[in-house]
């Protein structure tokens, strides 16, 4: 879990933070397939292959170096790459903020299919 000594905030500019909503949007809208949650903690997990899973990882390396104060971890399961997001207490409404872009943009068959959220 991340250090509470650094701080909570994210350093990109408002039109780069624009740009990386975009980003995720698509993401989550094309690839997102399961979604858990716990207080501290989210899994996304993302039907992708191996071209596709770099630029994943890449979208979260990026926002690792602006919202240092979030810890990421990767996982290749048989349900495809799962995407840890674990988060200090303090900055829980980060992972809700995660969790709602997702849910607003992944199609609602995927959301029907039922996930923990």
């Amino acid at each position: 879990m991340p250090g509470s000594d650094l701080p909570i905030m994210c350093t990109l500019t408002p039109n780069k933070m624009v740009d990386r909503l975009m980003d995720f949007e698509a993401l989550f809208a094309e690839h997102l397939t399961i979604l858990e949650r716990e207080p501290l903690l989210l899994r996304l997990t993302f039907a992708v292959d191996d071209s596709q899973e770099e630029k994943v990882r890449e979208l979260f390396a990026a926002e690792q170096q602006c919202c240092a104060f979030l810890t990421f971890t990767y996982d290749r399961t048989g349900d495809g790459l799962v995407v840890s997001i674990a988060a200090p207490e303090e900055a829980a409404p980060t992972l809700d903020g995660f969790q709602t872009l997702a849910e607003r943009n992944t199609p609602p068959a995927v959301v029907a299919d039922g996930w923990t959220g």
